[in-house]
């Protein structure tokens, strides 16, 4: 267990100018004070399998952690002002969740967590959304026993621009809570198959702009991708046809574990297109060049939001 020193205390006037924004649930959920003006953006919660939550830094090879199966609850925060401060925000939530009767079995802060290791081994949530500054974020993991089972959650906190963001993942046992998506009220409503081939035909090239990965990871979270149900039938027009596809990232991290995440996304979107739209994978290849190929500066986060990505290649038509 990893504990960077006592984190900083609130003065009395930030005290009193926290709202109470808790989520209606049952007697046994979490009932935190988020501060003023703080915007809860993505509220999710259903089954789910296999969600790490981590019980050690990055030790070299691997980052420890419970692999749990339960009722997955998640809320994504954006908080304006100076509570955006991931130590001053991840110290507020703290003492709440230890005033709740959670026992804090992981704290830690960017480079002794492990940095661009340890947040891309988590179910960390992602842009545009969620950002992770790797140099500024902190990491929290805590438990309690209820009458139901085993409650854990998991805070990170980091900063980017102007605003403060937190995720906060909480896994009870199954049954506990009941299944919902919220969608983010930023949520994009175009078609983001419209002009797809066009784009690819034209240019020799299309950004697959619907994807979702599972948080922090490289697989394809479970949905049905329009884009590349289009870009199946496409395929399937003409076995003479053959594309690439090419992952991308941010600039956050080594170049060569930028490029083994591009990859492995790149060639998640491969077995996806095989698996589930019926493409012939001898047809389909996948690689990644990391940060080597931005659309926009890595010096916001937008800008890697926007780097964040899988494109589609034209090899021969």
């Amino acid at each position: 267990m990893t504990h960077p020193g006592r984190w900083p205390r609130l003065s009395r006037s930030l005290c009193l100018s926290l709202l109470p924004l808790a989520l209606a649930l049952p007697a046994t959920a979490l009932d935190l004070a988020w501060p003023e003006g703080a915007e809860r953006v993505v509220t999710r919660s259903a089954p789910a399998s296999g969600v790490h939550i981590a019980t050690g830094v990055f030790d070299g090879a691997q980052v420890p952690a419970l692999a749990l199966s339960g009722d997955l609850s998640e809320e994504i925060w954006q908080i304006p002002g100076e509570m955006g401060d991931p130590a001053l925000l991840v110290g507020l939530l703290r003492d709440q969740l230890a005033a709740q009767g959670y026992a804090i079995d992981l704290a830690c802060a960017a480079r002794d967590c492990g940095g661009f290791d340890f947040r891309y081994a988590l179910p960390i949530a992602e842009g545009p959304e969620m950002h992770v500054d790797l140099g500024n974020f902190h990491y929290l993991a805590a438990s309690r026993s209820t009458p139901e089972g085993q409650e854990h959650v998991a805070l990170t906190v980091s900063h980017g621009g102007r605003l403060g963001y937190a995720h906060l993942a909480r896994m009870t046992p199954a049954g506990a809570l009941p299944g919902e998506v919220t969608p983010s009220s930023r949520q994009n409503g175009a078609d983001p198959d419209e002009g797809l081939v066009e784009r690819l035909v034209g240019t020799g090239h299309a950004v697959l702009d619907d994807l979702q990965f599972g948080t922090g990871a490289s697989a394809l979270s479970e949905a049905r991708y329009e884009s590349l149900v289009t870009l199946a039938a496409w395929l399937a027009e003409d076995p003479d046809r053959r594309i690439v596809l090419v992952g991308h990232t941010d600039a956050e991290g080594s170049l060569e574990a930028n490029i083994e995440l591009s990859r492995a996304r790149a060639a998640a979107v491969r077995d996806w297109l095989v698996a589930e739209a019926g493409a012939d994978p001898a047809r389909i290849e996948a690689a990644g060049v990391g940060y080597l190929s931005p659309r926009a500066a890595n010096t916001s986060p937008a800008g890697r939001e926007a780097n964040r990505r899988v494109e589609v290649v034209l090899v021969s038509d």
